[in-house]
């Protein structure tokens, strides 16, 4: 894969524990399972704007997000790319190829430097046949969160688009959450679209927040001066103007 790179994980073996751990998918499973999926990571370094994975691209690995930005997108019958979702550290792509092995159904690009974990399918199933229970847990897991997520999905569609906005921003944004200043690594394209808004209409909104001095624009990204400010406009659901 052009413009990535295996490397021996910087991790401690308590640190592949925890990353599994905190996510949803493996929550819960026992402290063996656990160690078992650890000892199958790979840590992988990708630069900013590879492809880690396109569309159709055989299913065979999972992803944990260690550090960086990546773009979950569907080409469009335009020639433009579909937003699907931006995430960051601690989230996971690609679980769905664990358990079925089918082509990928997006496309999958780092929008910064990013380190990732990859557990392979070719490692995991022959902890599924030693121990079934694990992919009966996840299945269970993942459906049981899918819900969830849908439903928040279709909620914020309901929002204002200053409410959408400043959600997607506050979501989307790397750094302290104690610090003054936290950068969302996103175009205001891909942002507009990740929310169902044109790009005018998410630009004319972040001048006029950038006027408030809550963001400042940058090339390539944006930076919040004034994450109180947004969820305010998040939680109420204003049109955040005033």
């Amino acid at each position: 894969m052009p413009g990535s790179k295996d490397y021996q994980p910087l991790f401690r073996d308590a640190d592949k524990r925890q990353l599994l751990q905190n996510h949803y998918l493996f929550s819960k499973l026992s402290p063996k399972q656990i160690d078992r999926l650890a000892a199958c990571i790979v840590g992988k370094s990708i630069q900013r704007g590879t492809s880690i994975c396109a569309k159709g691209d055989p299913g065979s690995s999972l992803y944990v997000i260690c550090q960086g930005t990546v773009k979950i997108s569907v080409p469009s019958a335009d020639g433009h790319d579909a937003v699907f979702n931006v995430i960051g550290k601690g989230d996971v792509f690609g679980e769905i190829a664990l358990l079925d092995g089918r082509p990928r159904t997006a496309d999958v690009v780092a929008i910064t430097d990013c380190e990732l974990c990859v557990i392979e399918r070719r490692d995991f199933l022959p902890l599924v046949k030693e121990e079934p229970e694990i992919a009966l847990k996840m299945i269970e897991i993942f459906f049981v969160n899918v819900t969830p997520n849908t439903e928040k999905a279709e909620n914020l569609m309901f929002l204002h688009l200053p409410g959408r906005l400043a959600r997607a921003l506050l979501r989307l944004s790397e750094g302290d959450e104690r610090s003054c200043e936290r950068k969302v690594a996103v175009t205001q394209k891909d942002l507009g679209n990740i929310i169902g808004m044109s790009r005018e209409s998410t630009n004319r909104q972040l001048r006029i927040w950038e006027e408030q001095e809550w963001v400042r624009l940058e090339r390539g990204g944006i930076v919040i001066l004034s994450a109180k400010a947004l969820e305010r406009v998040a939680e109420s659901d204003t049109e955040g103007e005033r």
